[in-house]
């Protein structure tokens, strides 16, 4: 059975995609920050999808909860369905903090966690992401 990991699975496209390849047929690992909406989904798809709590900022965890294999949805978003969609008044009217929480999760996560999937798709010499 093919195994789909999917970060940011609790809520906007990481939801809607945690839920089609439930629907396909796949088994997902949903990681996310929110424990109760991953608790959630886990209810909804008895058998279907494995939960871990993960905040794709942090690189350490990233490695730590990464197997050798991933896919992660990383399409451009609705603002309304971006993570941490933060910083969203004019540029010269909006804070850095929220640019810097905006940067560590939507690009930094994203490299942390494309470099923990690699090795294994090299490895296997296959993999889609």
């Amino acid at each position: 059975m093919p195994v789909a990991y999917i970060t940011g699975a609790t809520s906007g496209i990481g939801r809607a995609t945690a839920e089609r390849f439930i629907e396909e047929g796949w088994t997902v690992v949903a990681m996310a920050r929110r424990e109760e909406r991953l608790q959630e989904l886990q209810d909804a798809h008895p058998g279907s999808v494995h939960c871990f709590k993960l905040d794709v900022r942090d690189k350490a965890a990233v490695e730590h909860v990464s197997p050798r294999q991933r896919s992660v949805s990383a399409r451009p978003t609705p603002r309304e369905h971006a993570g941490l969609a933060l910083g969203l008044e004019p540029a010269q009217a909006c804070s850095l903090d929220d640019w810097d929480t905006m940067v560590d999760t939507n690009i930094k996560g994203l490299l942390y966690c494309t470099r923990a999937a690699l090795p294994g798709m090299v490895e296997r010499h296959s993999g889609m992401w």
